[in-house]
Formats: structure tokens, sequence, C-alpha cells
């Protein structure tokens, strides 16, 4: 298993030509996310290499894209079998929404409430609605079974006081088809 990032400016074509490099070399995606941010394009993937293909040789194999796509690019080693076993303890999954006035520290202050509490911020998204004049955060948590819910929320709650922000905790819905 190989996990791949790739960061470069955005331009149509970007997800379509790393994902044909990867089935030419017989890679299987197992695991992929991608984002636009300010014009760039970042991705990060967890690959599946076939027998033979080591992770330097996947590079070499995307190596190309860094010119023809001004993609830079890492490659590196992944062992999923930690995360298999991280995947199996099934932590709470909730969604934290923060709606309020842009203001430096906003992040920080929320994901130290967070950090303190033991609640792993999983995927984050963050931008200026409403013609920027409101800043929204979506965060998605996992939390471990020793968390104390009341004390998160009693916390937070202050936080959203003394930063003028509405925050919504809530249970995420697992995904299903």
């Amino acid at each position: 298993m190989t996990i791949i990032t790739a960061v470069g400016r955005d331009r149509p074509g970007m997800v379509a030509a790393i994902s044909q490099k990867l089935l030419d070399a017989n890679c299987n995606i197992e695991d992929a996310t991608m984002t636009r941010l300010s014009g760039e394009f970042a991705m990060i993937l967890v690959v599946d290499n076939p027998a033979g293909l080591s992770t330097p040789a996947l590079r070499e194999t995307l190596a190309s894209l860094e010119e023809s796509h001004g993609l830079h690019l890492s490659c590196n080693d992944f062992d999923d079998a930690e995360q298999a076993n991280a995947a199996e303890e099934s932590p709470a999954r909730y969604v934290l929404s923060a709606y309020g006035p842009d203001r430096t520290g906003l992040v920080a202050r929320v994901a130290g409430v967070l950090a303190a509490h033991g609640a792993n911020i999983t995927d984050l998204q963050t931008r200026m609605a409403s013609h920027h004049s409101l800043y929204v955060m979506i965060f998605e948590l996992e939390f471990p079974a020793s968390l104390d819910l009341e004390k998160l929320q009693a916390a937070l709650n202050q936080a959203a006081r003394e930063l003028n922000v509405e925050l919504t905790l809530r249970e995420r819905e697992e995904d299903a088809l």
C-alpha cells in the first residue's frame, strides 16, 4: 500500500491524469480525498500496489505528472493493518458546525476545545459565506468512548459565547447505500 499526496495549481484533468497513471500501473485506489482551495489542487490517495511494484517505483511512474501537470508528488509506504485495527473500535462520529463573523483565531479556539476533550478532527472545511460577512466551519469528528459529551458541550458553549458564533453538534449519519 502507498499513500500519495499531489498538490499543484488547479486545472481541468488533474484527477483524470492521476487516476489514469494509477490504472496504467495496475494500482487500485482504496481511499481518496481531493479539494480545490484558492485555485490550488490537493489530493491524497491510498492505493493498493500490485505485487512487484514498490512505492519508489510507483513514485517514478507518477513523476511525469510533475512536468505535465505541475504537481508536487509524495509517495510513502502505508501500513493499512494499523488503520484496520483502529477502524474496528468504531468511535462515535459527530459533526460540529460553527457560524459567525470572521475573526482571527476561530479555528484554533474551536480545535483547541475539541483536542482538550480528546476529540479527533477527521475533516475540516471552512469558507466565507454571504458575501464575506459570515464565516462557516464544518468539523467532522470522532470521539473516544471515554469522552464526556456534556463537558465537551459545555466547553463548546463557552467558546461560542466568547467567539460570538453559533455552534451545533450532532451525530453524524453513517454512509449507507
